[in-house]
């Protein structure tokens, strides 16, 4: 049977779970001057692209022992679009634009993921104004 405390431990520990949530989501949620996507292979970092401004469509294969992956950035987005593993869970989503996101493709281990980072120099005007 539960009494007046059960429910009140409940619900405090019910509020602190969602505590990381908000940590990280105004972490995530800042808002940056540029964004990047760096795509790794068994956790080296082999090509870094720009997403910010980027205009238009360019396709780019990456092959290793473990496979093929083909990448395609559409505008400040990247997506995955081909793999020649058997799953292709990697496919979805289709595309990724924010900082956080990540596409993985574990029989290859292959990951994209985008990041963001914020010009201090823009920072330094405003607060100097």
């Amino acid at each position: 049977m539960f009494k007046k405390w059960d429910f009140i431990i409940i619900a405090v520990l019910m509020i602190f779970s969602f505590l990381p949530e908000v940590i990280f989501g105004f972490a995530v949620g800042r808002d940056f001057d540029q964004t990047y996507a760096e795509v790794s292979i068994n956790g080296k970092v082999e090509r870094t692209i720009p997403l910010t401004n980027h205009k238009g469509e360019e396709t780019i294969e990456f092959k290793s022992d473990k496979g093929h992956n083909t990448i395609i950035i559409n505008d400040d987005k990247i997506g995955i679009i081909d793999a020649d593993c058997s799953d292709k869970v990697c496919m979805y989503p289709e595309y990724i634009s924010k900082p956080g996101e990540t596409l993985v493709c574990l029989p290859h281990k292959f990951m994209v993921e985008v990041k963001g980072k914020k010009n201090d120099e823009d920072e330094d005007i405003i607060l100097s104004h």
